[in-house]
């Protein structure tokens, strides 16, 4: 089976088509996507909208088909101090003519509305047949393991999984906490290196977004955090690298060296 994913953020900011194409171009069989284009930072880059646009959507699911390639995950599910899960309608309506059956949530609110709001995408996730997973993240409202598992407790519902992203993970100072986590709760790996070393809030979701470290060449421990995930699970590699980018390597260049680095982590496996 071939696990290998590529994350859309790897190579933000790039066409869904364009990225598709040169994830299937470096061996992948997987990817994630967005419904519509991040404005993150001081980037500007073209609009998309993966809801709005439906001759987008008809193109995506041809390129697809074409490159052997299925969406594994759609990203973008976050709680917000200003939005209500009824305002993803549209967004879960368009994932079964995509294919998608997983998406990610994270939060940017207070605990009582996460676990709220957070209850009912998952419930909606379920008349779509769809999985939703969440992701922990320091600077966020679910910090670490601990308190991803507290919200899977509080929404119990079975269509409620984990994402595991290693660079939030370790530095949350939870990769022993992993290797005690049911592995059937486990349900996707985003897979990225770093340093060790701790940051501000702010210097720390500009490291998540922009300068990540390829798998194998930071200071995660990633062989034995990936020893308690399930062989089936796609391991996705999220590893933008702006210094890279800015210096004139290609999409398809910086693609190859990320997935290559994921490569060697899953065969020392």
């Amino acid at each position: 089976m071939n696990r290998l994913g590529l994350e859309y953020i790897t190579l933000l900011g790039v066409s869904p088509l364009h990225f598709i194409r040169t994830a299937a171009e470096v061996g992948c069989r997987h990817v994630s996507l967005i419904p519509e284009q991040i404005k993150f930072g001081d980037h500007s880059y073209p609009d998309y909208s993966l809801i709005d646009n439906p001759t987008l959507r008809r193109d995506i699911v041809a390129c697809l088909d074409d490159n052997d390639v299925s969406i594994a995950l759609v990203d973008g599910f976050a709680v917000f101090p200003d939005r209500v899960a009824e305002d993803y309608r549209r967004a879960f309506n368009m994932l079964a003519e995509l294919g998608v059956t997983r998406i990610n949530t994270v939060s940017f609110d207070n605990w009582a509305r996460t676990v709220e709001e957070t209850g009912k995408i998952v419930s909606m996730a379920a008349e779509y047949s769809v999985t939703v997973t969440v992701e922990a993240c320091p600077p966020l409202t679910v910090k670490n393991l601990g308190q991803a598992l507290d919200l899977i407790s509080a929404v119990n519902l079975p269509n409620f999984k984990l994402l595991i992203d290693t660079m939030h993970v370790a530095r949350a100072g939870d990769v022993d906490a992993l290797a005690k986590v049911e592995p059937s709760l486990i349900d996707y790996v985003q897979i990225s290196d770093a340093p060790s070393r701790q940051r501000t809030d702010d210097e720390y979701m500009d490291e998540a977004m922009n300068e990540r470290m390829i798998p194998g060449q930071g200071e995660i421990p990633l062989v034995e955090m990936l020893r308690n995930i399930p062989d089936h699970v796609v391991v996705s590699a999220e590893v933008p690298l702006r210094s890279l980018r800015q210096a004139g390597v290609s999409d398809l260049e910086r693609a190859r060296l990320v997935v290559d680095g994921t490569r060697k982590v899953l065969s020392a496996l």
